[in-house]
């Protein structure tokens, strides 16, 4: 069973994507922060992350660099996810290029679609 950390401080969003995973046949483990999140990262070896880009005490975008410094996180898929950041472009570039970020979602996204780009990030990185 895959594991997919989900990092994410609203409790129903994080809910709702949790049960939706686990719905899904993943092993779902969430964190509220950004510094539990990397707490989480080392505790639990995910396959997979999606993190929220607003996040207390470290930002997703700082998550995002730090996982991806590490050798698990250099090759890990992870998904970036905001409400607030809606310039899909630059933001989806910005993920990609400067952070190594495999995929942009702007909320609300469809769940659908949303595990759709997960499976697929997946396979790519097995």
């Amino acid at each position: 069973m895959k594991k997919i950390l989900v990092v994410e401080d609203d409790a129903l969003s994080s809910m709702v994507i949790g049960d939706f995973l686990e719905a899904n046949g993943y092993e779902v483990t969430v964190a509220k922060n950004g510094v539990d999140a990397l707490t989480e990262f080392e505790r639990v070896s995910p396959d997979a992350m999606l993190v929220d880009v607003m996040l207390p005490k470290r930002s997703g975008f700082e998550v995002c660099f730090e996982v991806k410094r590490t050798e698990k996180g250099r090759t890990m898929p992870l998904m970036l996810m905001s409400a607030v950041y809606r310039d899909e472009d630059h933001a989806k570039k910005y993920a990609r290029e400067d952070l190594r970020a495999q995929a942009y979602l702007v909320k609300p996204f469809d769940m659908r679609a949303m595990l759709s780009e997960l499976e697929s990030l997946l396979v790519a990185s097995a």
